[in-house]
């Protein structure tokens, strides 16, 4: 039987940030992945000239800790432009940033959209969560919702810009997510910018891997049981113990009761000949539409499509034993964009049932990332639900195993 310091289950970007962090400490580590990639959730398919990200992701400027751990030169971030596109069921308003995006100052103070006393709010919001830290805030926790409430917001701005921009993140549309993980994700997005690396989002894992010996990593190696003095049993017939087991991916869940619940959604890919204005922005939807976000992926980096404009399209929920109504989105692609049905083609689609975790109010209260002597947690489920999370998550888990 195979001994190592610190076996590592599971290559997704908590995984990855443990073992680089590790590896630059010179301590032993093993990475099992039971698929035959690394990511986790994060990842690119590159097929017919397209870039399909799996699911629609994004990166985001401010994220301090994630950005240490990448090579930003050689992935090449294109960035979104500031602000939304939003469909009031309709038409279509532009909500900027006024700082980042002046030349659209104008049309977004004029959109019809939102209150001046609206804007007033946004301005204030920005300028008090400027240094927020989820961490370092005591005040009681409660819905979304309740909190943009609490701040006197229009229901009429609620639900047309707040409720789509963030059902897209938390991937539900009744903001019943924390309100400590809405200032979080608020904050960011005001301090920095949402892009996507120029060849996919697969590219973020592959970059943080950069800095791991490729010899330690082991694909296709599922943890099926392990036994109270730490020896892991794969589906392989392969046995290994350690001294140290970071869980990733849920796989705590075979020693651990209760398991993280989490939010599904459908990406559907769409590709089109038909010109869309204002295309480097995101575009969302009302929350009765089946539609809750668009991107025009190529316009941001046209190495996602060499030829016709590439939309990725988030349908909030679980459909992976259901059909989604095609064609009715094709006509609502023709509504919103011009052309006709035929105009937009159909071409791939994820179902993908553990998109992001559920962090409901209080959710901050119950974390806990050690499970006895040498058996940590990892994820984003341990931090916030993020790309930064996870990360940060990894880190944690190594600094625990540097200082035993």
């Amino acid at each position: 039987m195979d001994s190592v310091e610190t076996v590592i289950v599971g290559a997704g970007l908590s995984g990855l940030a443990c073992a680089s962090t590790l590896e630059k400490h010179k301590k032993e580590y093993l990475i099992v992945e039971k698929s035959n990639r690394i990511g986790g959730r994060v990842g690119s398919i590159y097929e017919n000239d397209y870039i399909f990200d799996v699911g629609f992701q994004v990166y985001n400027t401010a994220y301090k800790e994630s950005s240490r751990f990448l090579d930003l030169k050689n992935i090449d971030l294109q960035l979104f432009k500031p602000g939304s596109i939003i469909h009031d069921g309709t038409k279509f308003h532009m909500v900027s940033d006024p700082f980042r995006d002046p030349k659209n100052l104008f049309s977004s103070l004029f959109s019809s959209l939102s209150s001046f006393s609206d804007k007033l709010k946004v301005l204030l919001l920005i300028f008090e969560l400027s240094n927020y830290r989820i961490e370092n805030d005591i005040s009681f926790d409660m819905t979304t919702l309740e909190y943009l409430k609490q701040r006197k917001f229009s229901e009429k701005f609620i639900d047309l810009f707040f409720s789509p921009f963030f059902s897209g993140i938390f991937l539900e549309k009744d903001l019943k997510t924390s309100s400590k993980f809405f200032k979080y994700v608020f904050s960011n997005f005001s301090k920095g910018m949402a892009c996507i690396p120029k060849n996919g989002m697969q590219k973020i894992p592959d970059s943080i891997s950069n800095n791991i010996n490729k010899e330690n990593i082991f694909f296709d190696h599922a943890l099926i049981k392990i036994d109270r003095s730490k020896i892991l049993s794969f589906s392989n017939s392969i046995d290994i113990k350690a001294d140290n087991i970071v869980f990733t991916g849920g796989s705590e869940n075979l020693i651990k009761k209760k398991s993280a619940e989490y939010n599904s959604v459908c990406n559907l890919y769409f590709v089109t000949d038909i010109d869309i204005k204002n295309g480097k922005y995101i575009h969302l939807f009302p929350k009765d539409d089946l539609i809750n976000n668009i991107a025009i992926l190529n316009k941001v980096s046209s190495s996602y499509s060499a030829s016709n404009n590439l939309l990725s399209i988030s349908v909030l929920g679980d459909f992976s034993t259901s059909d989604i109504p095609i064609n009715s989105i094709k006509k609502r692609l023709s509504n919103y964009f011009g052309g006709s049905e035929s105009n937009y083609d159909f071409i791939k689609r994820f179902d993908i049932k553990r998109a992001t975790i559920i962090q409901n109010k209080d959710f901050f209260k119950k974390r806990s990332s050690f499970l006895g002597e040498g058996l940590i947690v990892a994820g984003d489920h341990t931090v916030t639900g993020s790309i930064e999370g996870a990360v940060c998550s990894g880190l944690n888990a190594s600094n625990y195993i540097i200082k035993r």
